[in-house]
């Protein structure tokens, strides 16, 4: 009885109109026996994120605290980065201005392609990375397309960072080491560092209209099962017409907040159609990556998303069922917003992670 009028003051508190996925307020709510997060697991109008031994986090409207109370739980309220701490980052234009910089430099080898704006204006930036035409290689044209996405969560900012330096790495040792040589003649790399530049400007998890980016994609599980961009997100829009442009083969999406990889399903418990194959590559990122493997959260470094926490909306599942791209969700830190000094440790510890999934390709 206590559970059903709890469950009953929560739908009046939100109201049947409330607005699924809009985030106004996160909680790290500490729940070892998992009884809160059963109540919320299967709820519409609550995002769950980074479900752990002690607890989880929750992000919803801002009347989800009265709920919270309501329930019994424990909870304290996620707050922006620390001003402090994001400082000796660079601002999402001085990353364009960064890639900009790189293009100048290395123009045979790196594109940008802006594939639209974020909310508040700012450029959403792929950046194409692959060899010119040459005797004795593939034409670029007919070589396999790869994609990297970083910083969907404006708060989740390493993945960003990473992808900066992976791009520089990428054109610097073009024809100086034979393994990445033969990655951009062989391949199309797109990478773009940052899908939520307004949230990493704010130092928040949403996007400047208070939408979590990765539950806002097309779902075939749910009624939004419609592939189409009309009446969504402008950063969401951006990316679901630049992939309709493309035939991704493979890709991966970075965020911060665990260390795992995460492979399909997300959003339901059926098994993957390639769960073998997607268990065996996120191996090979996991193992080469020494605090991600010995993890002791999850086996080997590596989770089935559905079996971590269901997630609806998300890109990974999206990007499969309507555009056979294969993408797993990579969490790097479980510190989402590090000290700066800690990421040219945090790339030398993925760089061989992140270059070995692209050789993955090969194997498609």
């Amino acid at each position: 009885m206590k559970l059903k009028i709890s469950l009953l003051m929560g739908l009046l508190v939100f109201g049947v109109n409330a607005s699924a996925n809009k985030i106004e307020r996160g909680f790290q709510v500490i729940d070892p026996d998992q009884r809160i997060l059963k109540e919320f697991s299967h709820d519409p109008e609550v995002v769950i994120d980074h479900v752990n031994k002690l607890g989880f986090e929750i992000y919803g409207l801002a009347t989800l605290e009265s709920v919270l109370k309501l329930r019994g739980a424990q909870f304290a309220l996620i707050k922006p980065v620390a001003l402090k701490l994001s400082n000796d980052y660079t601002t999402p234009e001085g990353t364009i201005k960064k890639l900009e910089s790189l293009q100048k430099k290395y123009p045979d080898l790196i594109s940008l392609i802006e594939i639209g704006k974020s909310v508040e204006g700012r450029s959403l930036m792929f950046v194409k990375v692959t060899a010119p035409a040459k005797a004795g290689v593939m034409e670029p044209k007919t070589r396999p397309e790869f994609k990297y996405i970083a910083n969907m969560h404006g708060d989740e900012i390493v993945g960003r960072e990473l992808m900066v330096k992976l791009i520089e790495d990428l054109a610097k040792n073009y024809g100086k080491d034979n393994r990445l040589t033969k990655i951009l003649d062989s391949v199309q790399v797109y990478i773009m560092p940052s899908m939520n530049p307004d949230g990493a400007m704010k130092r928040v998890r949403e996007n400047s209209h208070g939408v979590d980016l990765n539950r806002s994609f097309p779902d075939f599980t749910t009624s939004d099962n419609q592939n189409v961009p009309d009446n969504r997100e402008p950063e969401i829009q951006a990316m679901m017409k630049f992939q309709a442009q493309h035939h991704f083969v493979l890709s991966a999406n970075f965020h911060g907040g665990a260390e795992v990889v995460n492979y399909p399903y997300d959003g339901i418990p059926d098994l993957f159609p390639l769960d073998n194959l997607v268990k065996n590559i996120s191996l090979d990122y996991s193992r080469r990556i020494p605090y991600m493997w010995n993890s002791t959260d999850f086996e080997k470094g590596i989770t089935n998303g559905y079996a971590w926490y269901e997630v609806k909306g998300g890109m990974q599942d999206w990007s499969y069922h309507w555009h056979g791209d294969l993408q797993l969700t990579i969490e790097l830190t479980k510190t989402k917003w590090p000290q700066f000094s800690t990421v040219d440790q945090s790339y030398q510890l993925n760089r061989e992670s992140l270059i070995g999934y692209i050789e993955e390709i090969a194997h498609l």
